[in-house]
């Protein structure tokens, strides 16, 4: 839910004021169906729940509310809430749910360049120390003798998922390092169709609590 939730107050940011057909024919050619579980016939359902959470303001077309008529704009909770969600999964790594990461790459954009480099900092930390742990897991599978000795698999395919995302992580943040790509403040580094993108030049508000810390 909370990549979905992200995904579309992500892309409505981009586009606002946009139709929700408009935002639903953007997510397809994201082809969030495939790595985001996302039901397309969902997408107007989430966004009227958005609405419905005050996360969202739906504008009418002269008064006639239906799917894909209706237009959309963050509030002010909803813009809170969408860099509440995309500093969450940025800053924690979590290994079952990929569709976390590939959604924040989606607008790591709207966060400045030194935010992003402590964030990916913090999750090679993170990835370092599981891949530290799974030896000692394995070895406590294969010790136990009421557990069968095919599980200690599991811990290995996550092992070589952690180590395929520890390996990009690190050659990201040299990427990001070396002045690939922008960020928020910067200079675009493509060209938005106008009118496409809205908050490009915002700075955002530095992430409270221990992310200062970093």
């Amino acid at each position: 839910m909370s990549t979905t939730r992200l995904l579309l107050l992500g892309v409505v940011r981009i586009f606002q004021p946009a139709y929700g057909y408009q935002l639903r024919r953007e997510l397809l050619t994201w082809n969030v169906q495939d790595w985001a579980n996302i039901n397309p016939g969902s997408i107007y359902t989430g966004l009227r729940t958005l609405a419905k959470h005050g996360y969202l303001q739906e504008l009418e077309q002269d008064g006639a509310h239906r799917p894909g008529r209706t237009s959309y704009k963050l509030t002010a909770d909803g813009e809170t809430e969408y860099f509440s969600l995309l500093r969450g999964m940025l800053w924690t790594v979590d290994g079952f749910h990929p569709d976390k990461m590939q959604a924040t790459i989606s607008f790591m954009w709207s966060l400045r360049r030194d935010e992003v480099i402590a964030a990916l900092e913090a999750r090679i930390a993170q990835l370092e120390s599981w891949l530290k742990s799974e030896p000692f897991s394995e070895r406590a599978i294969l010790e136990d003798p009421g557990t069968p000795n095919h599980v200690v698999e599991m811990f290995r395919i996550t092992t070589a998922r952690d180590s395929g995302e520890l390996q990009w992580t690190r050659e990201f943040l040299d990427r990001i390092r070396n002045g690939d790509y922008a960020f928020a403040g910067e200079p675009a580094d493509w060209a938005p169709y106008p009118g496409m993108v809205t908050h490009w030049g915002e700075i955002p508000d530095p992430p409270p609590g221990p992310h200062n810390q970093h």
